[in-house]
């Protein structure tokens, strides 16, 4: 009589051989590899739109907000830039001009440059053109804001050609009352041939 046959087991290939199945500890390490990367990830997505997202509010309201070298745009339009002083305006809007300025000037008026700064003390440069249908408008505009004409004034206007010269100014008198103003001004107009006005306007505060 033969002996039993002894049973047959198959042995399954080592861990790691390309044909073995993965233990159930391997698996879970795996899994919680794989985790820590994806929480990682996304870590570093939400941490980039966090700071992309600061960037956009303080791009958008660090000018309003007074931070240097940022720009800002005034209720008149004009677009400026802050200083750590105040801010500065390289090209105003015909309204920033008047209300700088502090005159009403025909609305076909024509701001051909202009530049405005403010610190402590503030500083208008600004030519300006009119049409001639308003050129006496805004002499009048001129003169109701600044006074008279002075006479002997030296003349800010060096364009050639010019009649009907006008210098309102106060940098060399006090006012009528004796007492200096709060600003110190020179303003010079005068007509082209064609009868277009010719503005320089100069303010700073005293």
């Amino acid at each position: 009589m033969s002996p039993a046959a002894e049973p047959v087991t198959l042995d399954s290939p080592p861990v790691g051989h390309p044909g073995a199945v993965p233990t159930p500890t391997v698996t879970l390490r795996r899994q919680a590899k794989a985790r820590k990367a994806l929480t990682i990830a996304i870590f570093c997505v939400c941490l980039v739109l966090g700071v992309l997202l600061a960037l956009l509010v303080l791009a958008r309201f660090a000018g309003g907000w007074g931070i240097p070298y940022f720009s800002k745009t005034t209720e008149r339009g004009s677009r400026c830039v802050n200083t750590f002083a105040g801010f500065e305006c390289a090209s105003l809007t015909l309204a920033d001009v008047e209300y700088f300025g502090d005159v009403d000037l025909p609305d076909d008026t024509r701001v051909v440059r202009s530049n405005y700064v403010s610190t402590h003390d503030y500083a208008l440069q600004a030519a300006l053109e009119v049409p001639a249908a308003g050129a006496a408008d805004a002499l009048a505009a001129l003169k109701d804001t600044y006074g008279g004409c002075v006479k002997n004034h030296p003349s800010p206007l060096s364009e050639p050609d010019l009649t009907s010269l006008c210098i309102l100014a106060n940098d060399q008198e006090t006012t009528q009352t004796g007492t200096p103003d709060s600003r110190v001004f020179v303003v010079g107009t005068a007509l082209r041939p064609d009868k277009t006005r010719v503005i320089n306007l100069s303010v700073r505060s005293r």
